[in-house]
């Protein structure tokens, strides 16, 4: 009897478990799709949605970066990941601010025509629903 209790709970559990697990990818998969969004219609800046993208599409499906109509978004990451950001990047003096500004700007638009492409190949990639990814 206490078995049964004891593997009741533990199913309970583990159903409890897969649900929050469902919401949170299906809020990834959200996230990436209002990021794609908001990049295609320039209001969100290249770099810093390729940086957001690159971590939200990671925890969804990570082998998509490795595909070269999405490559663009891991590269960008890559290279700005050593870039200041939040309180660093307030404590930066105006000359240095102004050179990572610089290369990025100058790093968005080397790739303007891939990230947009990117975002918009983004927005029609049909994403696998969590319950199909065991």
């Amino acid at each position: 009897m206490r078995q049964k209790k004891a593997h009741s709970i533990n199913e309970a559990r583990i159903l409890a478990l897969q649900e929050m697990l469902q919401k949170q990818y299906q809020h990834r998969v959200e996230s990436i799709a209002v990021i794609a969004s908001a990049m295609k219609d320039k209001q969100c800046e290249y770099t810093e949605g390729c940086i957001r993208l690159k971590q939200l599409v990671e925890q969804v499906e990570p082998d998509l970066l490795t595909q070269d109509e999405f490559s663009v978004i891991a590269l960008v990451f890559s290279a700005t990941e050593h870039m200041p950001i939040n309180e660093q990047w307030q404590q930066l003096d105006k000359k240095a601010k102004r050179k990572f500004t610089q290369q990025r700007f100058a790093l968005e638009a080397e790739h303007k025509d891939a990230i947009h492409n990117a975002v918009v190949a983004l927005q029609n990639h049909q994403f696998a629903g969590y319950q199909n990814l065991a």
